[in-house]
This record gives structure tokens, C-alpha cells and sequence, in this order.
């Protein structure tokens, strides 16, 4: 039976599975040896140095930067020990949809190239000054309550816009490419619109109706683009693609 600890379920995997192949098979002198670094420690002590390892390793790797990752202009986390109040919920919400847009006005130079139908290429034009000026609402809104206009890293958005290129760069046949570049757009609108709707809600709630109504100006401009979007890929570019 593989050693367990009570309350420590999948903490020391790396070693559980080397003392397991251990019992399976006959040992031929093998043993740890000084070049391991928990051969001198008690089985607990091994379990955890191991274990401690193991933490070290996957924080190494757990974040890949992307080309606009800046930790000092961009702090990173949503639920930072600065949130106190729906006040401050409400300002670091509006600073992730500020990186948000101004990750997605870089990106969107990108799809419009790649976009072949000419529909969706102007589409793609006209959202990208429409961008422009959901950021410049965004710093009306910062400076209308009276806070710094500053991004906070946002995975989510990174994530999405990240898996847009990687998929739109595997394809070759530009009608599926077309179908691919409107579903990666509608991913962005509708965390867009997830976005925007909850700020407005908690700007009402502040009482701050004048922000709200700034805001909404950008929602129903992210809500009428989905919309546009839905209407191409269902009336041309999807039945392209299947051809």
C-alpha cells in the first residue's frame, strides 16, 4: 500500500509514484542515492521535500508572459487584498476592462488582415474605432470618479485573444477561417458584454448613475456588434465554410 497522509490527497504524487514502481518490481541494490536530494530524510521528510519541489517547479511554468505583460503597470490578480468594498470591486473591475480593450484594439489589426470575407473585414474596421472609443469612455469614467486610469492583468481576456491566433493561424481555407475569426470575435464581445453589464449595475449601485450611463453607451455598442456578427456567420460565412 502506497503511503498517505490524512488531509494531504495529491501533495506528494512525485513521490507516492516512485515508491510505488519500487514495490512492483525487484529492487537490484537500487536505493536513493546523495544526488538525491531527500535521500538523507525520514519517509515524512522525503514526502514533503519532494512535495515542496513539485510546488516550485509548477510556479515556474504556471504563467507564460504575453507580448503586452507588464506585472508593474498591470498588477495582476481579481481578487486582491486591496478589495474592501463594492467601491473598490467596482474600480478594479473597470481597470480589467480597460487592459481588456486595449489588448483587443491591438488584436484586432491582426483579424482584420486575416479576414477574407469583405463584410467581415469591414466589420472588423469599424469595431476597432469603435474600440477607441470604449477606452477613451473607460477614462471618462475613471476620471469622473475621481481615480487613476490604470490596467490589472486579465487571463481571461489574454486567454481568449491568445486561442484566436492560435487557431486562426492553423487554418488554411479562408472561408473556415472567416467562420473561426467571427467565433473568436463573438468570445471577446460576449466577455465584453459580461463585463460592462456588471460594472453598470455596481455603478447604479454606487449611485453613480452618470457612470452607468457612460458605460452603457459601450455595452450597447458591444451588444449590437455580437448581433451583427451572429447575422453574418449565420446568413454567409458559415454555410461558406461547409461548402
Amino acid at each position: 500500500m502506497v503511503p498517505a497522509l490524512a488531509g494531504r490527497a495529491g501533495c506528494f504524487t512525485a513521490f507516492e509514484k516512485r515508491w510505488a514502481e519500487g514495490q512492483k518490481r525487484p529492487n537490484h541494490g537500487r536505493h536513493f542515492t546523495d544526488a538525491d536530494p531527500a535521500s538523507h530524510l525520514s519517509l515524512p521528510r522525503q514526502m514533503l521535500e519532494l512535495s515542496k519541489q513539485g510546488r516550485v517547479a509548477s510556479q515556474s511554468r504556471a504563467r507564460i508572459p504575453t507580448q503586452s505583460s507588464n506585472t508593474e503597470d498591470h498588477p495582476m490578480g481579481f481578487f486582491s487584498k486591496d478589495i474592501k468594498s463594492l467601491d473598490d470591486l467596482f474600480v478594479h473591475t473597470l481597470r480589467d476592462i480597460y487592459y481588456a480593450e486595449k489588448q483587443i484594439e491591438k488584436a484586432l489589426p491582426a483579424m482584420i488582415e486575416k479576414a477574407t470575407n469583405p463584410a467581415l473585414k469591414a466589420g472588423f474596421e469599424k469595431h476597432l474605432q469603435e474600440t477607441k472609443g470604449h477606452i477613451e469612455r473607460v477614462e471618462q469614467v475613471f476620471e469622473m470618479h475621481d481615480v487613476k486610469a490604470k490596467g490589472v492583468n486579465c487571463p481571461a481576456i489574454d486567454g481568449i485573444l491568445e486561442e484566436a491566433d492560435d487557431v486562426s493561424g492553423e487554418i488554411d481555407d479562408k472561408q473556415v477561417l472567416d467562420a473561426a475569426l467571427i467565433a473568436s470575435a463573438q468570445a471577446v464581445e460576449h466577455y465584453e458584454i459580461t463585463r460592462y453589464g456588471t460594472l453598470i449595475a455596481w455603478a447604479n449601485e454606487l449611485g453613480r448613475a452618470d457612470c452607468a450611463a457612460v458605460l452603457e453607451q459601450n455595452l450597447q455598442e458591444e451588444k449590437a456588434t455580437d448581433k451583427k456578427l451572429t447575422e453574418m456567420a449565420e446568413s454567409r460565412v458559415n454555410l461558406q465554410a461547409a461548402e
